[in-house]
């Protein structure tokens, strides 16, 4: 559900730290949300039901053959500051609202168990942060994905060519990929991947206060 800000809650959030994302969860209720494809040429696809719950998620596709000779996973699932993700929901400074991990649920079709990884880059999208899961997500199965996101976490594998610092406190990307298992590498196969229920967590404590990179926007199921 988008919901426009009035003048009294943007006067409000005027007060506040910039970039202070304390809640925020993308459950794809009426659309894709501007989320896109592994090489960001179309938005994901949408189904209104057979998520988690049952209800709407978003599902991108990619070809295993694309994988050969890449010595980096392959991201399949985008949500950018530039496409207009999410209305920018999730965009700002990460450090500054107390984030302290992302989550996300997460499904797949491939014939072997995967390890999902992600990345959050600023929004010119270098540098970023790439991390991974310390589960085994299975086929066809919806599995919840979370990422400890606190400085130090061992989820965090690399910084790229940036620091802690730099990229959480300006984060506008936030792409999901997996790890290709050696079996599969190179392989002229399709997988789907699909998604639900996007969520940035807070610290304990955290103000009730959504700030929406400046634009006013957020989604939230009700």
């Amino acid at each position: 559900m988008r919901i426009a800000a009035s003048a009294a809650l943007l006067a409000a959030l005027s007060g506040v730290a910039s970039g202070s994302i304390t809640s925020f969860v993308e459950t794809f209720d009426d659309d894709a949300a501007s989320w896109r494809n592994f090489n960001s040429t179309v938005d994901l696809d949408w189904f209104p039901a057979g998520g988690p719950d049952g209800s709407a998620y978003a599902s991108g596709t990619y070809n295993l053959i694309n994988s050969a000779g890449n010595p980096f996973p392959p991201i399949v699932i985008r949500g950018q500051l530039g496409f207009g993700s999410s209305g920018g929901a999730f965009a700002g400074d990460w450090i500054a609202a107390g984030v302290t991990g992302f989550s996300f649920d997460f499904r797949h079709d491939l014939p072997e168990p995967i390890v999902v990884t992600g990345r959050f880059a600023v929004p010119a999208n270098n540098a970023g942060a790439s991390t991974e899961s310390s589960i085994l997500v299975a086929p066809n199965t919806w599995t919840t994905v979370f990422y400890d996101l606190t400085e130090g976490s061992s989820d965090i594998i690399s910084f790229g060519a940036g620091s802690y610092q730099q990229i959480f406190s300006n984060v506008g990307n936030i792409q999901i990929g997996f790890n290709v298992p050696a079996s599969l590498s190179g392989q002229d196969l399709v997988g789907r991947f699909d998604i639900d229920n996007i969520s940035i967590i807070p610290a304990p404590g955290a103000a009730g206060v959504l700030a929406i990179g400046g634009l006013g926007l957020f989604r939230r199921r009700r």
